[in-house]
């Protein structure tokens, strides 16, 4: 863009100015930059947009940049200022400064909940703003990436963006989304899909109890033996969190059953943690909801009476409104 022309008709344009006009906060900031097109024995620009200034003053050979990034806050900036120029043959010349800068929020981008499908390879995205495109690398063991994906976009703000990957050259155990807006600027999310159930032999309480007994110790030892050697194969790559989450038949009052799920599961929680697990340790009751053989109300049905100990780098999704409470 032609900003200022010398009088003399033989003269070169003398000075070029190239604007970054948007930035983002915590990602880039915007930027003024004044090009010389030719030596000049003086070279003045001042000026400031909000608390940034630019300012120098000195000679300046042909083809000089000088850039300044603007460090702003959220918001929109009118920058004024000035520039004056005098060459070295003698010509000069003085032109004003205006223009618009904004900064924008930091942007977002969120897992559409329960999109997340390793087997079938596939999770949906939502920005905020609209979207031009969005990244995927999947890290393996070691943190190798074994896999990736890039997917262009032209979704609004909001709008879910699905994302498909091919087959990965390994077990994903992390992987990093980042989500650009049409502006360029990128928001990023870091998922840790990797969880593994602990096969186990289940708990025996006695009715109406959350005690557990001397007999039923020994199948959480089985189970701790697990844990541990889950732990030796990913603890490097993974931070490593249990879950215990229990569930009761349908005999009984909903309400009392749902506590008394929510007691157990403390108690078998409880016990990994006395065992040695030194990794957070969190607990839920769903009671009746979720069941893992679907039966009527009052049906006393020993495969829904369990628990269901699952290691994971992230909170494994509840059913209904339960939720996790870290011991």
């Amino acid at each position: 863009m032609l900003l200022l022309a010398l009088a003399s008709a033989l003269a070169q344009d003398a000075i070029t100015l190239e604007y970054v006009k948007k930035g983002q906060v915590g990602t880039a900031k915007p930027s003024f930059t004044v090009i010389t097109n030719t030596d000049a024995s003086e070279l003045t620009v001042h000026g400031a947009c909000g608390s940034a200034r630019f300012d120098r003053s000195g000679p300046s050979s042909a083809k000089d940049r000088k850039t300044w990034e603007l460090d702003l806050g959220q918001g929109t900036y009118n920058c004024t200022g000035s520039i004056t120029i005098e060459t070295t043959d003698g010509e000069s010349g003085e032109m004003p400064l205006k223009f618009t800068v904004a900064v924008l929020p930091p942007m977002k981008m969120r897992l559409v909940p329960n999109s997340l499908d390793l087997p079938g390879r596939t999770l949906s995205v939502t920005l905020e703003r609209d979207a031009s495109r969005v990244e995927l690398s999947i890290f393996g063991p070691g943190g190798a990436e074994i896999g990736g994906a890039m997917t262009p976009s032209n979704a609004r703000g909001g709008e879910a963006i699905q994302v498909n990957w091919s087959q990965a050259n390994g077990e994903a155990l992390k992987m990093k989304l980042k989500g650009y807006d049409a502006d360029g600027f990128y928001a990023e999310l870091e998922l840790n899909p990797w969880k593994f159930s602990i096969p186990h032999e289940d708990v025996v309480f006695d009715s109406g109890s959350a005690v557990i007994g001397d007999a039923e110790i020994p199948k959480l030892q089985a189970a701790m033996i697990e844990v541990d050697n889950t732990l030796a194969k990913y603890g490097k790559d993974v931070v490593i969190k249990l879950y215990v989450d229990g569930h009761t038949d349908t005999v009984g009052d909903a309400g009392r059953n749902e506590t008394l799920s929510l007691e157990r599961a403390k108690s078998i929680a409880s016990w990994f943690k006395r065992a040695g697990f030194k990794g957070s340790t969190y607990y839920a009751g769903l009671g009746e909801r979720d069941p893992a053989v679907a039966t009527g109300d009052g049906v006393d049905e020993v495969r829904n009476r369990r628990a269901v100990y699952t290691l994971a780098a992230q909170a494994p999704e509840l059913a209904g409104a339960a939720s996790w409470t870290q011991l």
